[in-house]
């Protein structure tokens, strides 16, 4: 509560007290006998003229006085108030936000402080799985207006990993959780300075991209081929250890190998317990034959996690603690739990690799014909020489010309480009955004400058741009983030794409 606000109910509450003593210093005292109202004599004139008057002037003329006092000084203090409840509205909004923020794991793809990250995501061209680059969010508001951060919350970004989160796109945020997660993004907005530093950054990073795809592209391939091998072995490693699940359950709960503890793993009785001599719940048989069991089951899978679990553990009949866990004893029989479900697991998924062998196998083969072909046509590369002159001849600029493009212009101007350099397509060629390509930044924007200047602001829902261009808020502005020297640079680069 403000001062203003304690102020006006001192004052309320005083003009009420006086009311009251007023009401009742004017009620005539009750006599014993009381005489009828024709014989009582009322106040002479002197008294309701003088004393009686005089004591309600003075009374209006102490309630106007404390008015006068408090209303400016409430008006003076209202402002201040308003805006502190402003500001605090601000801060419940911005955690509140943050908790939106971490509830649907936003960061798991835009990084917990929205520094930008990836999302897994199937490319349609190739089926294949891969990591889709996740843009920063800490400066996606010197971009975009608040309101066209809102239209991408709300209804996503269609062919990316962003999906719908506001209501009205099908997601589970209503406007105000939409409201309160745009002011968390405010919150953790990087200062302009920063962002203007980190520009060199990115496009060092995107021509180091550049010059490291045919190795990213070529262990691509490998990583292929290995899948392709892996299909192939599937139906003889599950022939080998298919049944290895079943030889556990026995070695567990059968006669002389099993105890009261291992068997009851299986729900299962022990009739016959076999010896015991750490007291572990496993039987020393039980101990020797699961080492070789696990010997073999690791020796056969294909390599994967389980088989990671499995490759350390150990059990000796002497020791109840067998296995350690970062330094810490493991009992032996908690080991041997999770033994079972990761044998489990590897058998599984053995079994789902042969049940769908010819078809999973059919997209991996498919998978690599993409890859190697990506690999041939190269079509992320970028002649610098042949760009040169757009740049006066000055191959440096051209290149830095590209990376700017690359890191702030690919994501939507380049198909493929956020799903990795082996699904890049040719620079300018329209995702997202629509192509660059043939010349039609010269059509649309005849002066250069004109160019120039609508990459500083960006476009905006309904307002012409270019020659008969009608923005929609999707183009970005660069203006807070790009030097003008840089913009030209840009400018330049997709007005010379072939």
């Amino acid at each position: 509560m403000g001062m203003g606000a304690v102020v006006l109910g001192i004052a309320v509450l005083s003009v009420l007290a006086w009311a009251a003593y007023l009401a009742a210093r004017s009620r005539v005292r009750r006599r014993i006998e009381k005489a009828p109202l024709n014989q009582t004599p009322y106040l002479d004139d002197r008294t309701l003229e003088n004393v009686r008057l005089n004591r309600v002037l003075f009374s209006a003329l102490a309630a106007s006085t404390i008015l006068a006092i408090l209303l400016p000084v409430y008006y003076l203090n209202e402002q201040g108030r308003q805006e502190h409840a402003t500001e605090r509205l601000d801060e419940i909004a911005a955690e509140r936000g943050h908790e939106w923020y971490q509830e649907f794991k936003c960061g798991d793809c835009h990084g917990p402080s929205g520094g930008g990250g990836g999302a897994d995501y199937v490319e349609d061209r190739s089926g294949l799985t891969t990591s889709w680059a996740a843009p920063s969010i800490d400066d996606v508001l010197y971009r975009y207006s608040e309101e066209e951060v809102r239209f991408w919350l709300v209804y996503g970004r269609p062919g990316t990993p962003m999906p719908a989160w506001g209501t009205d796109g099908g997601g589970p945020l209503n406007s105000q959780q939409i409201d309160e997660l745009i002011v968390h993004l405010s919150e953790i907005a990087v200062p302009q300075a920063d962002l203007v530093a980190q520009v060199d950054a990115r496009v060092d990073l995107a021509l180091s991209r550049l010059a490291g795809a045919d190795d990213t592209v070529a262990g691509l391939i490998e990583r292929q081929r290995a899948e392709i091998a892996a299909l192939e072995a599937a139906p003889s490693q599950l022939d080998a250890i298919g049944g290895a699940p079943g030889r556990l359950e026995t070695l567990l709960t059968a006669d002389g190998t099993c105890t009261e503890a291992s068997a009851l793993l299986y729900l299962a009785p022990c009739e016959s317990p076999g010896a015991d001599t750490d007291g572990d719940g496993l039987s020393d048989a039980a101990e020797v034959g699961l080492g070789a069991l696990l010997a073999e089951v690791v020796a056969t899978a294909p390599a994967s996690d389980p088989v990671l679990i499995l490759e350390p553990m150990a059990f000796d009949p002497a020791a109840a603690y067998t296995t350690d866990d970062g330094g810490t004893p493991v009992p032996d029989l908690d080991q041997v739990e999770r033994a079972i479900a990761e044998i489990d697991l590897i058998v599984r998924n053995l079994d789902l690799a042969v049940a769908n062998n010819e078809k999973l196998t059919a997209a991996a083969l498919d998978g690599l014909a993409f890859l190697e072909d990506a690999a041939a046509a190269r079509r992320w590369s970028f002649d610098f020489h042949a760009l040169a002159p757009a740049f006066d001849g000055d191959t440096d600029r051209a290149q830095r010309a590209v990376g700017l493009f690359n890191a702030y212009c690919a994501r939507c101007h380049t198909a493929g480009y956020s799903a990795g350099v082996a699904f890049t397509m040719e620079a300018g060629s329209g995702a997202f955004g629509p192509s660059l390509r043939g010349g039609r930044s010269v059509v649309q924007f005849p002066d250069i400058a004109d160019q120039v200047a609508f990459l500083v602001d960006g476009s905006e829902n309904g307002v012409q741009y270019g020659v008969n261009g009608v923005g929609r808020g999707w183009m970005p502005g660069f203006g807070s983030s790009l030097s003008q020297d840089d913009l030209e640079l840009l400018a330049t680069l997709v007005r010379s794409l072939p």
